[in-house]
């Protein structure tokens, strides 16, 4: 890191709220920059399309540097900075890392910068070499940060001939522009790549979904994600949880098939997983679990098993019933889906938990188990018995079985990635369910401060700490009334199907 670098860092945010005026170097002049050793151009035939753009070239001086700064408080709906830039080399020079763009906030964190790479966004640690002579175009993601105030810093720290930084200005694009366009582009390109049904946009009152699905899979899909969406800030700001309302619309990405769903993951999926939140692009993916492959394969099973049976009546009795049972299994799997994904989405976009940071398992599972409950095809709503949860929670009960230890949820994560088989995660999922719920009806305060606690937490050094300062030391008093929940919500809620 160099020096100069290092002491931006050092140096605290002021409290005020400076202006954004001339972020894009429009006035023609460096008014609201602080600093030296740029000076302003209006572009080059290497630099098309710049109107202005602060550079650091050295003019035949050698061992020139600079530096150029500002702070900004970022506006509401904005969902990226953007901007055109490249570091330029000197002939025979290797990248030293001391040009760079730089963008933080308090407590020195260094916001990630993403580049251009056809018509996708590539995390970079710093700036890169121009194109063709032809600067980069980069973004940094902003909608976490709204009303934030932030330093956005220009270093040329290079002392060496011909190595300077090129810089346009910056340019404030809201969140819905942004992630509506790329999210466009990406699912046009992806389609047409995978000789996929192109999709259409579906828009609701808080969410944007393309989809090649039917219209009327896709309607019912953003009627869920709008029926949870107010009732989760009510039921959580009721609790004491201060959320703020999402940058903009939260995206979909919905599929007619489960060929689409994991063309854009990227990898296959077990079938019975129609849907899942994309943490790294921030969208829902889902598709309708009556067109994956183990919903298919049960369709075979039941006209194989028909063709055994001599009486016609008797035959249509059992298609007919087991078509039923299917159908009605098929619905509430779609309809739980959604629910426990866009818990999720809603969770890292109301300042819940932190798509940056590290987060437990145990947590981010149990939050979303927490908002899913659906029975009968019906969603019971948030907080409510979670009959899905309850039956892996039972099995161990009536065998008087071992649970995953407290400890090891707390801890680290390698417990649910060890789980040997699907009733082993299962288990997981309901004793995170378990877990979420007993501290949100018995400790919602010590809940609140350990979410604030997890909440700028970079890796999982700290979880054992944060857990015993927000619900006590005592772990294993703990457990043994997390073991006594789990027995009193099998017992009271628990109901065999038949």
């Amino acid at each position: 890191m160099s020096p100069i670098l290092a002491l931006f860092l050092c140096s605290a945010l002021p409290a005020a709220n400076p202006p954004v005026d001339n972020l894009d170097f429009s006035t023609g002049t460096l008014r609201g920059w602080e600093g030296e050793g740029f000076y302003l151009t209006s572009g080059s035939t290497k630099a098309p399309g710049l109107a202005i753009a602060a550079c650091s070239s050295d003019r035949g001086t050698e061992g020139r540097t600079g530096t150029l700064h500002r702070t900004i408080v970022v506006p509401q709906n904005a969902g990226a900075i953007r901007f055109q830039a490249y570091a330029r080399l000197g002939k025979d020079c290797e990248d030293a890392g001391k040009i760079d763009v730089v963008l933080f906030a308090a407590g020195r964190q260094v916001l990630t910068k993403r580049v251009r790479t056809g018509t996708e966004w590539q995390a970079v640690p710093r700036l890169l070499p121009p194109v063709n002579g032809k600067p980069r175009e980069y973004v940094w993601p902003v909608s976490n940060y709204v009303g934030q105030t932030l330093r956005l810093a220009l270093v040329d720290d290079d002392k060496r001939p011909g190595c300077y930084l090129y810089c346009s200005g910056f340019t404030v694009v809201s969140n819905d522009e942004f992630e509506g366009r790329e999210f466009g582009r990406f699912m046009v390109k992806l389609t047409k790549d995978h000789k996929l049904p192109p999709p259409a946009r579906f828009d609701s009152k808080h969410f944007l979904a393309l989809s090649n699905a039917d219209d009327e899979f896709t309607e019912l899909r953003l009627h869920n994600c709008e029926l949870i969406y107010e009732l989760f800030f009510d039921h959580f700001r009721r609790k004491g949880f201060r959320l703020r309302e999402p940058a903009g619309k939260l995206m979909l990405a919905i599929f007619d098939s489960q060929a689409g769903f994991e063309a854009y993951l990227g990898h296959k999926m077990p079938p019975n997983v129609p849907g899942v939140y994309h943490l790294d692009s921030n969208r829902l993916l889902v598709y309708d679990f009556g067109a994956s492959e183990s919903f298919t394969a049960l369709r075979k099973s039941v006209q194989q098993a028909s063709r055994q049976i001599g009486s016609d009546l008797d035959r249509m009795r059992f298609v007919e019933t087991v078509n039923r049972r299917a159908r009605e299994f098929r619905t509430g799997i779609n309809i739980g889906t959604v629910m426990h994904e866009v818990a999720h989405q809603l969770s890292f976009n109301t300042g819940m938990l932190n798509r940056e940071g590290d987060i437990p398992i145990w947590l981010a599972e149990g939050l979303a188990c927490y908002c899913e409950p659906t029975d009968n095809m019906t969603w019971k709503g948030i907080g409510e018995p979670n009959p899905e949860r309850l039956v892996p929670l039972a099995a161990v009960v009536d065998a008087n079985g071992k649970f995953f230890p407290l400890r090891d949820m707390i801890c680290g994560d390698g417990w649910l990635r060890e789980a040997k088989d699907v009733n082993g995660v299962l288990l997981a999922y309901a004793q995170s369910w378990a877990l979420f719920r007993m501290l949100m009806q018995e400790r919602p305060e010590q809940m609140r401060q350990f979410l604030r606690a997890t909440y700028s937490r970079r890796n999982g050094e700290h979880r054992m700490t944060d857990f015993g300062e927000a619900f006590g030391s005592d772990l294993d008093r703990l457990e043994l009334r997390y073991n006594e929940y789990i027995k009193e919500v099998v017992e009271r809620y628990h109901k065999p199907r038949k």
